[in-house]
């Protein structure tokens, strides 16, 4: 089965960027993008063993990262949050915000997996008026839950595969 882009949707809990929070994850889609690109960013340690005549190089660990955008729409739930946040120009835990990225169950095609970084940051990148962008960093920092996702009237859940 084809997997078409409709089916990989980073979502943020925008309540953590409300005002006053409610502890009740809101997962709104960035819905409004052109772009999708997820960047594994390796970590890597090269090693010099004497046995070998070239060196050996390992992955150690994953920097995630994903530039996005957001379309300059004051009707779209994201934007609205997502605009004063960039204004604010937020610094350290401020910046945190859990990330859930969507994508097919590889068995059925329906978009019904996730993957959820609790401490995924944005980092605010430009407002471009003229091509009518906000544009953003997400850093997928520390582990990754996986389990399963449901979007029951709008309402999207997660639930981690070891609960």
């Amino acid at each position: 089965m084809k997997l078409t882009r409709n089916l990989f949707v980073p979502m943020l809990d925008v309540d953590v960027l409300k005002e006053s929070p409610t502890e009740t994850a809101e997962y709104v889609p960035i819905d409004l993008s052109t772009i999708f690109e997820f960047a594994f960013n390796p970590n890597t340690e090269t090693y010099s063993y004497i046995c070998y005549a070239n060196d050996t190089t390992e992955t150690t660990g994953y920097a995630p990262t994903m530039e996005q955008e957001i379309v300059l729409d004051n009707s779209n739930p994201l934007f609205k949050v997502l605009y004063p946040f960039c204004m604010s120009m937020p610094t350290g835990s401020k910046c945190t915000v859990p990330c859930l990225l969507v994508e097919p169950d590889m068995s059925t095609g329906k978009p019904t997996r996730g993957r959820l970084w609790k401490d995924a940051t944005i980092s605010p990148g430009t407002v471009n008026t003229v091509d009518g962008k906000l544009t953003f960093t997400l850093n997928f920092n520390g582990d990754q839950q996986q389990g399963t996702v449901a979007n029951s009237d709008g309402t999207v859940t997660f639930t981690p595969d070891d609960e």
